[in-house]
């Protein structure tokens, strides 16, 4: 105890929580031509990564594609439409936008259906610390 005038104050260390540093990715794909999510899937992938949500991010960083079936043109709209609408749920959910990168591809080829599938989609890397 320290005695600062008529008041006491009772000094102590704070235990510091270890966190670990993370970088995780995860992946929500779309329908092909849609940038839309059913609101049971954007509840289900939000389920899905309460857990970075609730860690100390560094960075999020997302990764729009899409497949090159189709017009191009409108391709590229859809990868910007599916990252801004991806970045729009996590600022809603409360993620600082000032730490939101968006990274933009081209539309990619895919050679059977399966790839093309792959390929309509964006890829959310979580950085930070705690204990994802």
């Amino acid at each position: 105890m320290e005695q600062s005038g008529s008041k006491s104050y009772k000094l102590s260390k704070l235990k510091q929580e270890s966190s670990k540093p993370f970088s995780v990715e995860t992946v929500v794909y779309f329908d092909a031509g849609s940038s839309e999510l059913a609101q049971h899937q954007i509840q289900k992938w939000k389920d899905s990564v309460l857990v970075y949500l609730s860690q100390t991010l560094d960075s999020v960083t997302l990764i729009g594609s899409a497949d090159t079936t189709g017009n191009l043109a409108k391709n590229r709209r859809l990868v910007k439409e599916r990252v801004q609408g991806i970045r729009k749920c996590l600022i809603d959910w409360g993620v600082n936008s000032e730490i939101i990168f968006c990274q933009y591809l081209e539309p990619i080829q895919g050679r059977s259906p399966k790839e093309r599938e792959q390929f309509r989609s964006v890829v959310i890397q979580w950085k930070g610390f705690g204990s994802a």
